[in-house]
């Protein structure tokens, strides 16, 4: 599902069934999505009518299948948003219909006339979502009741402006990111916000709803600020009522920051964009500037009840200033991988290897140097280079592959790098097939752009492929 009222419901819903939400990308390839169902041992489908073209295809999943559509939610217009769902995809008798079961009314105990309550546990899981991992390897992350609540705790104890009143939080991050889901959405909602929904982020038309609205608060990335500041109407009195912006999950330049501010400054806005670090593991957000507490170039402080370490490779807690891998101890932590815990324990606590390396300075503040871990941003989405390779792999006349990130007028795509059993083959037509694949088998953001073949793989001192030599060429 995209962010949407229907996606709140469905996730909150869940919960309060005691029902662990599994949140997938909404434009997960059809096999891509099978597999996910199997390994999280999925029993039902919430879907957008339109994205799937035709419903049938999902009925050999043997799921409960709730299509929802964009009708759901309008007043205007709602007969045209019918007639273009069933233009755009084709129903079938299975799948049960949104806008009916909301109508239906809740389930009584026949003998005391009261809804059945249903009590969970906080050590619950309550969703599940997907990470990098430490590793860059794909994991499936399991989230608490516990983690999401002490993410809004810590948050809210962070904030020294107590007096906030008729806030409203833009969402314009999916609910399928930790980031979206932990900050915009549950930490906004149980902090009294108001939230204005956003399905799909179109620049020109976050800068008219932040207006419309009298927007307070928006956490974004790197990539999403930029183009709303590329829009000729980023400007106005209106931004006088931006009061918090946070800014993670990828690298933000500095001069990029202090000319965002400079603009916010100009219009009398008391927000300034703030930089942020944190990972799924831990629910998100573990670090953050603040007006109190910020540095330049730094990703800000731990936040409340979470503690940040730098670590050798022997696991060796670090001096200030010296460099080494960030790890996390936090009650927001993860209960576990899927496929197992992911934990490193220590001195009686519980740690997160976040696979990047950074320093802390003598006062705390957070400073983030690399990724250890292999994996790519592209949208907000994590790209995965392991799995483009084993599906380029997957044509029969590849030898080896290496996907990376390359840079083309301020946006991210991907590079897939081949070598050929056989070099006398007909190298246009193998990368058309090449794409064909992964078309088939990833989500459009893990596509590659270029696809180039070479004669041999450059190598590392261990004979493994040397991507990092690739990723110099960009």
């Amino acid at each position: 599902m995209p962010t949407c009222p229907q996606s709140l419901v469905g996730f909150y819903a869940c919960s309060k069934l005691g029902i662990i939400a599994n949140i997938v990308h909404p434009l997960f390839p059809l096999d891509q999505l099978k597999d996910n169902l199997i390994k999280t041992k999925s029993k039902g489908l919430m879907f957008y009518d339109i994205l799937i073209k035709n419903h049938k295809e999902l009925i050999g999943l043997n799921q409960i299948l709730i299509s929802c559509s964009i009708a759901n939610y309008v007043f205007f217009r709602k007969g045209i948003y019918y007639l273009y769902t069933k233009i755009k995809s084709k129903a079938c008798k299975r799948t049960l219909k949104y806008s009916k079961l909301i109508m239906q009314k809740p389930i009584y105990n026949i003998s005391k006339k009261k809804i059945l309550p249903i009590k969970g546990k906080s050590e619950d899981v309550v969703c599940t979502m997907h990470s990098g991992g430490t590793s860059g390897q794909p994991k499936i992350v399991c989230l608490t009741n516990k983690a999401l609540n002490n993410l809004s705790v810590s948050l809210e104890q962070m904030y020294t402006r107590k007096n906030r009143g008729n806030e409203y939080g833009l969402v314009a991050l999916p609910m399928f990111h930790a980031y979206g889901l932990g900050v915009s959405v549950h930490t906004c909602l149980t902090n009294k916000y108001s939230l204005i929904l956003v399905p799909k982020f179109l620049p020109k038309e976050i800068n008219k709803l932040i207006k419309y609205h009298n927007v307070t608060f928006m956490a974004g990335v790197p990539i999403m600020f930029k183009k709303m500041l590329e829009q000729k109407n980023f400007r106005g009195s209106y931004l006088s009522k931006l009061r918090d912006l946070w800014c993670g999950g990828d690298v933000l330049n500095e001069s990029f920051v202090e000319y965002f501010n400079t603009i916010l400054e100009h219009y009398n806005a008391p927000a300034r964009l703030m930089r942020g670090y944190g990972l799924t593991e831990v629910s998100s957000v573990c670090a953050v500037n603040t007006f109190e507490n910020y540095k330049k170039f730094s990703c800000g402080k731990a936040i409340p009840n979470t503690t940040i370490e730098i670590w050798d490779e022997n696991e060796k807690k670090l001096k200030a200033n010296s460099i080494g891998e960030v790890v996390v101890n936090s009650p927001s932590v993860m209960k576990g991988y899927l496929d197992g815990d992911g934990f490193v324990q220590k001195n009686d606590k519980i740690w997160i290897k976040t696979g990047d390396l950074g320093y802390l300075d003598e006062e705390g503040f957070l400073f983030i140097l690399d990724r250890k871990k292999r994996s790519i941003k592209i949208s907000a989405v994590n790209i995965f280079p392991s799995e483009i390779e084993d599906v380029a792999k997957n044509h029969p006349d590849v030898d080896e592959a290496c996907a990376v990130a390359y840079h083309y007028k301020e946006k991210v795509y991907i590079k897939l790098y081949v070598t050929l059993k056989d070099d006398q083959l007909n190298k246009e037509k193998i990368k058309r097939e090449i794409f064909a694949l992964c078309e088939k088998k990833l989500i459009k953001y893990s596509w590659p752009r270029l696809i180039e073949i070479i004669d041999e793989m450059p190598r590392t001192n261990f004979g493994k492929v040397d991507y990092k030599k690739f990723e110099m060429l960009r």
